[in-house]
């Protein structure tokens, strides 16, 4: 699955990292891993850790006491998340290690300024190799690739036949902004595909048909295919004044309302003058 989860970045800012990590020499190697809350920093750790055959595992500080015990060994590899009242000592011992993983949702900089590290560790990360991920909406190359491999992954958990996206899919997941980054995939498509029962899953499988993060460019083609519908055998019907007028009105509604009537504050929201907005706002019977 590693190899798999590999071919499935195809962003330049990815492949950047992953040929970084192929050329790592894993002789007491200090890596931090940063980037923001969701991004795939476990999926990366699993990565690193492919090269490293055998590897013997200790979570700092949470087993501390275990780093004694296998101090001894050829394969150490210390993964540190909790920064707080971390004791470093294990960097300078006798005792040769591979790697030693450091990973956080922020930089070493932000870190040093709200006093979150010392100044010695400030040091150390600022030599360490740095791998940042950046947000999943910045690399798009990477979300239907890793769609599918999650996907995949979900149907070889669950013992199940593996399950594809639609096209109108696809595009609503380019297009959606990924607040929470891959965590946030990977929920989505966990939802989906438990709760369908059909092999291609569609738009309103993933986000379902009412989802407030729904961009809008998804949100209007959603809303406006059944609508079309009723107009695809009708000549003349003037669609596009039709749904121009209602989609205007609709919009005007709601700021105009969240403005609480404020017609200034409605304007500059809008982007629009004062007078074009009073013009629509009478035209529409909403003053």
């Amino acid at each position: 699955m590693i190899a798999d989860l590999i071919r499935a970045y195809k962003s330049p800012a990815m492949e950047e990292i992953l040929e970084n990590i192929s050329k790592f020499s894993f002789e007491n190697l200090i890596i931090f891993i940063y980037g923001e809350r969701g991004t795939e920093k476990e999926d990366l750790i699993k990565i690193i850790l492919s090269y490293i055959p055998h590897s013997k595992i200790i979570k700092l500080p949470e087993e501390y006491g275990k780093k004694k015990f296998l101090s001894g060994h050829d394969n150490l590899v210390y993964i540190v998340k909790n920064f707080e009242n971390i004791d470093i000592s294990f960097l300078y011992g006798d005792k040769p290690f591979r790697c030693a993983i450091f990973v956080s949702d922020t930089d070493h900089e932000q870190l040093y300024k709200k006093n979150a590290i010392s100044f010695e560790l400030y040091e150390i990360l600022s030599k360490s190799h740095k791998l940042y991920l950046p947000p999943l909406k910045e690399r798009k190359q990477d979300i239907i690739p890793l769609a599918d491999f999650f996907l995949k992954e979900i149907s070889e958990f669950l013992n199940l036949p593996n399950k594809e996206l639609s096209t109108e899919a696809k595009g609503a997941i380019l297009n959606h902004q990924w607040i929470e980054n891959v965590s946030e995939l990977k929920r989505y498509l966990v939802k989906a595909f438990i709760l369908t029962r059909h092999k291609k899953l569609t738009l309103k499988d993933i986000f379902g048909e009412y989802n407030d993060r729904l961009s809008i460019k998804g949100f209007l083609e959603l809303k406006l295919g059944n609508f079309l519908k009723d107009f695809a055998n009708i000549e003349n019907s003037n669609l596009y004044e039709t749904v121009i007028q209602e989609v205007e009105k609709a919009l005007l509604s709601l700021v105009f309302g969240e403005a609480e009537g404020n017609q200034v504050k409605t304007a500059k929201i809008l982007g629009i003058n004062r007078k074009t907005l009073y013009k629509k706002l009478k035209h529409y019977n909403l003053i």
